[in-house]
């Protein structure tokens, strides 16, 4: 197994991992769902979209990742802005920083996690 194909399955068993902790935690607020499903929507978008664009489509994905993934759990319409905006600049920023599909990942999780969370207390 090459260390790119082996960095890539290990990314993305974190997030299978992290989603399935997240839909089995009976105590999470909705507000804790809403942020967690951000961040995931975050990661994912931001992988795929690298891979397909680079650093735009990195952006542009974590964008749509985050706010769907905000947006599934009853967001209103501020939080899944705000989620979109986070995973956005978190992908483009883990991307330049990290690189790859790895760096946009933990970027857009990142990115979209804190924007859910501003969106959050407005």
């Amino acid at each position: 197994m090459s260390k790119q194909t082996h960095k890539t399955t290990a990314v993305f068993a974190s997030l299978a991992m992290s989603a399935a902790l997240l839909v089995g935690c009976a105590n999470a607020t909705p507000s804790q769902n809403r942020i967690g499903a951000a961040a995931v929507g975050g990661a994912v978008g931001g992988a795929v979209g690298q891979k397909a664009g680079g650093r735009t489509g990195a952006g542009v994905g974590a964008a749509a990742g985050a706010g769907l993934g905000s947006n599934s759990q009853g967001s209103s319409g501020t939080g899944s802005t705000s989620s979109a905006i986070g995973g956005a600049v978190g992908a483009i920023i883990g991307e330049k920083v990290i690189g790859g599909a790895e760096g946009a990942a933990v970027g857009g999780a990142i990115g979209g996690g804190a924007g859910a969370a501003i969106g959050e207390g407005r």
